[in-house]
């Protein structure tokens, strides 16, 4: 059950964020529709006809009908337009002998025998259809759903718009040793691959600081005519310590291949977590170990793609942990390419 939990997992991560946006329109519009329903126009039921009552009310119904109709106050012709709608007098008057035949008044059946030769003979057109046609609430909802789809479509179809550069905020002098969370994101220089490799699908510069305990980034992997491959991203594997703000110790980097439907994990280390044998070991069921150094490379590769991720800076943490534990700041520039037919390294 578990692997195939991450099976699906892996099928669903490309469309991760529209499913999310999905998800939530649709607790939107339910708790939209349960607030309309029950409290702002909730259904009120009235002048309900003989043919919606229960079997014993009915039955009742139509035995005051035949003693007004045997006391004098009510003709059997007359007494057609008690039925109300959507009870055709024929189908009225075959319940109408079945009740006579179990009434032991023999004056009560002899007035209920009356009213179904009558009921037999009767027509009574049909009551036109009150408001016909689709609710203007409905159709405004079903709007709002199809523009939140195009909105999710349109942000699924335009992944750098989502990804868009963020301006950093001036530098001020720091109160302490906690710093800003954010996650900035900045073109990385083409200069820093081979003039002799093709321009990358994807790249992206990201800088995580300290403080930032929510950073998870993703990126979509996409030909020119928009025909999606796969996805990269970078994002928290381990911390250390306890308390606010989270200490990072490692980061995982993978990569998504759509036609090889797997993830190929790396795992980006602190030099305490290198060379921790019980960090080490608990990481490496994560993915192959990399130790964090200024320009290192680490490369992830699956069936048709490779991913190129390099550290452009990194700043350790200081403190009570450990020297080299967590990290401060790290920035890395991640780039995505589609490889060539037969190639498998750079």
């Amino acid at each position: 059950m578990k692997t195939i939990l991450q099976a699906l997992g892996i099928l669903l991560r490309p469309y991760r964020q529209a499913l999310q946006i999905g998800a939530v329109a649709f607790l939107v519009g339910l708790a939209g529709g349960l607030i309309y329903g029950w409290y702002i126009a909730p259904v009120e039921w009235t002048d309900a006809a003989p043919v919606d009552l229960r079997v014993d009310y009915r039955a009742n119904y139509l035995r005051l009908l035949a003693d007004a109709v045997r006391a004098g106050f009510l003709s059997p012709e007359d007494s057609v337009r008690w039925l109300g709608q959507r009870w055709a007098p024929p189908d009225a008057a075959r319940e109408i002998r079945r009740l006579a035949q179990q009434e032991a008044d023999l004056s009560r059946r002899s007035a209920m025998e009356r009213l179904a030769d009558v009921w037999e003979q009767a027509f009574v057109p049909p009551t036109p259809a009150r408001g016909g046609g689709v609710p203007s609430f409905c159709l405004i909802g079903l709007a709002g759903l199809a523009l939140l789809g195009l909105g999710a479509f349109w942000l699924r179809r335009r992944p750098a718009l989502m990804a868009a550069p963020r301006r950093p905020a001036p530098a001020t002098a720091p109160a302490g040793p906690s710093v800003t969370p954010t996650a900035l994101e900045r073109p990385a220089p083409r200069e820093a691959y081979p003039e002799t490799w093709e321009p990358p699908l994807s790249q992206h510069q990201v800088t995580y600081k300290l403080g930032d305990d929510h950073f998870d980034l993703s990126f979509p992997i996409e030909l020119p005519n928009g025909e999606f491959l796969g996805e990269y991203g970078v994002g928290i594997s381990e911390t250390i310590g306890v308390g606010d703000p989270a200490k990072v110790t490692a980061f995982e980097v993978w990569l998504f291949d759509k036609n090889d439907i797997k993830t190929v994990t790396k795992v980006l280390a602190s030099e305490y977590a290198y060379r921790d044998s019980g960090l080490q070991a608990r990481l490496r069921q994560k993915g192959d170990l990399v130790l964090a150094t200024p320009g290192a490379i680490m490369e992830v590769e699956t069936r048709d793609l490779r991913l190129q991720a390099r550290v452009v800076e990194m700043e350790y943490g200081t403190g009570t942990l450990p020297p080299n534990s967590f990290f401060a700041r790290l920035t890395l520039d991640l780039a995505a390419w589609r490889k060539e037919e037969g190639s498998s390294t750079p």
